[in-house]
């Protein structure tokens, strides 16, 4: 057999699924979980800080985080020629725009603009792909990776009279067993699952008479671990049963039905974690998949919605303290003792994601942008630099793909080279 033969049997192989070991598909990686794939990144940051490869600076307002796949950006934002409507956009690998196209109204309420982070799933041959974004007002658009167009709708809120809370919907949609999901809240269903390729309705899950939170669902053992307002539930993939609930408002809190943050899971634990004073639960799902058991609670650990990382059985992120300030913290996963609760220089609270074994921080108060090693016995910050791209607030989750760091805040997305030489 000739080497040309070969190389064209693998390249056939391979067709059938356009995506790459380091594609970041979703919100906060792989399964929502904070951690993303890369190695030879730089332990150490310049002085001065990372300049930006390139700034692309037209994406309107928003929050969400760009996915990045087959060298394309997607992300999602208020079109700045019509902000009442939402735009979802596709950049090339150096900043350029490929296409953009307004998928629905805009939530026109509390702080206006594009809020989720679409999903990506890779088609048959390269570019057949297809993305996946939930609106803040809860219309769920499936748009073609080529050209952006748009193959269909549901309006997830009107059909479902759904429940959002203050501030509209916020999903970064879930998509697994060629089923896209989103979560409506109300008091018709809690979840329902679309056909992918058609967007038809495959299974509604029953309403827990709840509203929703603003959280992206998590894959764990053949379910859907979901978090509303009051709930945090979990959802038979295949056939939407619900297969267990439990009463997470119970646990305290000032305002404790503002859940912003993806539970983190490992083994058959769910860490729920939120702000305001609520604090994180540690469950264990049971062995038959229908029930959970508390295994301890940490009041301090309430990330606001920056969310946290799991590493070497230890958790990272920062608390909530008032909605201007926060301490970062680490916590034993399998214990929930607090090994350290401090503040970092004069700054606050924010995001935080990992990758090749170092943290990396982003806090909202100044932008302040670190690199930091994951010490169980102290917040170790390497090297930092202040973000000052953009408008409003730091809000949006970093992402790294292919030895780059994204940034975005607000109108403004920039990219820098983290690869080390």
């Amino acid at each position: 057999m000739t080497k040309r033969i070969v190389v064209g049997m693998l390249a056939v192989l391979l067709s059938g699924l356009w995506i790459r070991g380091e594609d970041v598909t979703g919100f906060r990686g792989k399964n929502q979980q904070g951690i993303f794939a890369g190695s030879g990144l730089l332990k150490t940051w310049p002085e001065a800080g990372l300049e930006p490869l390139w700034v692309y600076s037209e994406l309107g307002a928003g929050w969400g985080s760009p996915v990045i796949a087959d060298k394309r950006i997607f992300i999602s934002g208020s079109d700045p020629a019509d902000p009442k409507m939402e735009l979802l956009t596709c950049l090339n690998a150096k900043g350029e725009k490929k296409w953009s196209v307004q998928t629905a109204e805009a939530w026109a309420k509390s702080y206006p603009g594009a809020r989720a982070t679409p999903a990506y799933v890779p088609g048959e041959n390269r570019r057949e792909g297809h993305l996946f974004v939930m609106t803040g007002g809860g219309v769920l658009v499936c748009v073609a990776e080529k050209d952006g167009r748009v193959v269909w709708k549901q309006n997830v809120a009107q059909d479902y009279q759904g429940k959002p809370g203050s501030w509209g919907y916020a999903e970064c949609v879930t998509v697994a067993d060629g089923k896209v999901f989103a979560s409506p809240g109300g008091s018709k269903a809690s979840m329902v699952a679309f056909d992918q390729k058609t967007g038809k309705v495959i299974w509604e899950a029953p309403s827990l008479q709840d509203r929703t939170g603003y959280v992206a669902p998590v894959l764990l053992k053949g379910q859907l671990i979901q978090v509303g307002a009051k709930y945090v539930f979990g959802v038979d993939i295949r056939t939407g049963k619900l297969k267990w609930k439990l009463n997470y408002l119970e646990y305290g809190g000032k305002r404790g039905e503002i859940n912003c943050n993806p539970v983190l899971v490992k083994g058959s634990q769910i860490l729920v974690n939120s702000g305001y004073d609520h604090g994180s639960v540690m469950l264990e799902l049971q062995p038959s998949g229908d029930s959970v058991k508390v295994r301890w609670s940490n009041a301090e650990l309430d990330p606001h919605h920056g969310g946290l990382v799991e590493y070497n059985g230890k958790i990272y992120g920062s608390n909530w303290t008032n909605n201007s300030a926060g301490n970062w913290m680490c916590v034993d996963w399998n214990s929930g003792e607090t090994l350290y609760d401090t503040p970092w220089d004069n700054l606050g609270k924010g995001q935080i994601i990992a990758a090749d074994g170092m943290l990396y921080l982003y806090e909202e108060r100044r932008g302040t942008v670190a690199l930091a090693n994951p010490n169980p016995a102290r917040l170790d910050i390497v090297s930092q630099f202040p973000f000052k791209l953009g408008s409003k607030e730091h809000w949006a989750h970093p992402v790294i793909c292919d030895g780059k760091l994204y940034l975005r805040r607000g109108n403004a997305l920039a990219v820098y080279d983290i690869q080390g030489k």
